[in-house]
């Protein structure tokens, strides 16, 4: 975890919000842990069903379908985080120093911008999901915002990530 002096009040402020944001980052990431390990039961238990019973469920797909939206959505904050991304890095190591930390720190803001963007466009999209009661097309369907507003979530934290590797540079992941 990245911290600041402790010396000014702002300061521990600072590292107590970067905490918070650390573990809500740290529990989303296991949850994308669990809906994955939930396709591999599903799928499983649907291979099983289908296989030797020769009664396959009618709603293991769809279910599957959710968890794996919340197992790719969850995780991009953690990536965000630890600095884990995919990244072209070419020029920015041909860079001195003191010019690599701002150019690291201009491509931060403009992740969180780009974030932002995303996180206000996938949230006005479930917000409209919520209010004209769109569905699924299931086989038993349910609200599509259910699905969709994990989708926004996600969005936001790696946004706040980003903010945060742009104002404070983990030195670890550099």
């Amino acid at each position: 975890m990245t911290t600041l002096s402790s010396k000014h009040p702002v300061s521990t402020i600072l590292n107590g919000m970067v905490g918070i944001l650390d573990y809500v980052t740290k529990l989303s990431c296991y949850l994308s842990g669990l809906a994955l390990a939930a396709i591999c039961l599903l799928t499983l238990n649907e291979v099983s069903m289908r296989y030797f019973l020769n009664s396959p469920t009618s709603w293991s797909s769809d279910v599957n379908q959710w968890f794996f939206a919340l197992a790719v959505i969850l995780v991009i904050p953690e990536i965000a985080r630890t600095n884990g991304h995919i990244a072209i890095t070419v020029l920015v190591e041909r860079l001195p120093h003191r010019k690599k930390e701002i150019a690291c720190r201009a491509l931060a803001f403009i992740s969180c911008l780009m974030c932002l963007a995303t996180f206000y466009i996938t949230g006005m999209e479930t917000l409209r999901q919520y209010s004209a009661g769109i569905e699924t097309m299931w086989v038993s369907p349910i609200p599509k915002w259910w699905i969709s507003i994990a989708i926004p979530f996600g969005f936001l934290l790696t946004t706040m990530q980003f903010l945060r590797l742009g104002v404070m540079p983990d030195p670890e992941n550099k």
